[in-house]
């Protein structure tokens, strides 16, 4: 599976709370800078529908190590303002030290084709993720999510919730939209193998 076959097929910018919220456009530069450490990785997974011969779903990994440095991009203004959201679900609490660990498996993004939703589509991919991440004998993995619907594949492979942070008190007026019950929060969630 090539980088471009995976970018075309990767709509999580489409159908995440906060870039909606946010109403960000332009998410090329960042999913190709996503898919290429991801891809870099293998340790990522596809669903593949074989009878259209199109990608059902991508779950989308990185091995992290403790203290491992941030790449830094430079983004426009929205999408920076969403990467440092997601830097920030972390700053109460590092993974590493909750799962007693110094690699970890990060489960970056999940992206499922809406005709393929409602099948358990995401948590397999998940499950299949924390497999391959076994035979490499990394002890454990975390994720941001988003959704409850996220959330709860999740907690069906057995992560547990380490911290959450609520939209509108990380900022009130960018992201005042997120204020019903299944997306007012980011769930910083792990799970120990």
């Amino acid at each position: 599976m090539s980088a471009k076959q995976v970018l075309s097929s990767l709509t999580f910018h489409i159908h995440e709370p906060i870039t909606q919220c946010l109403q960000i456009t332009e998410t090329l530069e960042f999913a190709k800078n996503i898919i290429k450490d991801c891809l870099q990785d293998q340790c990522s997974f596809i669903a593949f529908n074989t009878e259209t011969n199109q990608i059902a779903g991508i779950c989308l990994n990185t091995i992290k190590r403790k203290n491992q440095s941030q790449k830094k991009f430079k983004y426009e203004e929205k999408l920076q303002f969403c990467c440092q959201f997601f830097v920030d679900v972390h700053k109460n609490l590092n993974a590493f030290d909750e799962l007693n660990a110094n690699t970890l498996l990060h489960i970056e993004f999940i992206s499922i084709d809406k005709r393929a939703r409602g099948h358990r589509l995401a948590s397999r991919l998940i499950e299949k993720s924390i497999e391959y991440a076994k035979e490499l004998e990394i002890p454990g993995a975390f994720a941001e999510a988003t959704h409850l619907v996220s959330l709860k594949c999740f907690k069906q492979q057995q992560f547990n919730i380490l911290d959450e942070l609520i939209y509108m008190n990380y900022d009130s007026k960018r992201l005042a939209n997120l204020n019903d019950e299944n997306n007012d929060r980011c769930y910083l969630v792990a799970r120990k193998f």
